[in-house]
């Protein structure tokens, strides 16, 4: 089970935990607050000539059962404050360690750009501006950039290919999108957020000599 998602998912119950707790707790109030009204009224006792139930036993019954309804509501408060306690303190944690993840993407490493055996690799941000080789270390984790590699003039060369960070080609590396200003075969990148260093590899293709490099 992934964890993040476990701790995430009792953050959460936690939360719905203490929001139910909290309503049922102000709802003990309110009935505790009506009790205490309706003993504030007066009571006119009915009286019945009966020699077996005496005036005063009658009260003394009424006013023992008034006694008991309150402390068990008293009980019931404490056990909800015990409880809107608890699941307050689980959810700040989890907010907590929530805010702290956060934080930890936030400040992820730059990445750093490796040209790996390739000539006329090229890197621009994604409105096909070229970034200097000064500014490449400015790239950041989310940043969506263009890599691409410049084409030979007066050749055949009618596509390219371009890795990122992997050690093997791909038919999915295989680009033919072609930007006539720069003279350059590209595709769009992503850089990922777990990503402390980019390894890129591209070759040109020629339709006589197949990949070149090879």
């Amino acid at each position: 089970m992934n964890i993040v998602y476990f701790f995430s998912s009792v953050n959460k119950l936690s939360l719905i935990a203490f929001l139910i707790t909290l309503g049922f707790l102000l709802y003990e109030i309110i009935l505790l607050k009506k009790e205490r009204v309706l003993k504030t009224k007066p009571k006119i006792p009915k009286f019945k000539e009966t020699l077996n139930s005496p005036i005063a036993q009658s009260n003394s019954l009424i006013v023992e059962k008034e006694i008991k309804v309150t402390k068990a509501n008293n009980l019931i408060i404490l056990i909800l404050l015990v409880l809107l306690l608890i699941f307050g303190i689980l959810s700040f944690f989890g907010f907590a360690n929530y805010n702290k993840k956060e934080l930890k993407t936030v400040i992820s490493p730059t990445p750093v750009i490796d040209f790996i055996t390739s000539k006329g690799i090229k890197i621009f941000n994604e409105n096909f501006q070229p970034i200097a080789d000064k500014d490449i270390d400015q790239i950041k984790p989310g940043e969506d950039i263009v890599i691409g590699v410049e084409t030979i003039n007066n050749t055949d060369i009618n596509r390219a290919r371009i890795r990122v960070n992997t050690t093997s080609w791909q038919n999915k590396d295989i680009t033919t999108d072609f930007y006539p200003k720069d003279k350059i075969y590209y595709i769009k990148y992503k850089v990922a957020s777990d990503e402390s260093r980019l390894k890129i590899e591209a070759q040109l293709h020629s339709v006589a000599d197949g990949w070149l490099s090879d």
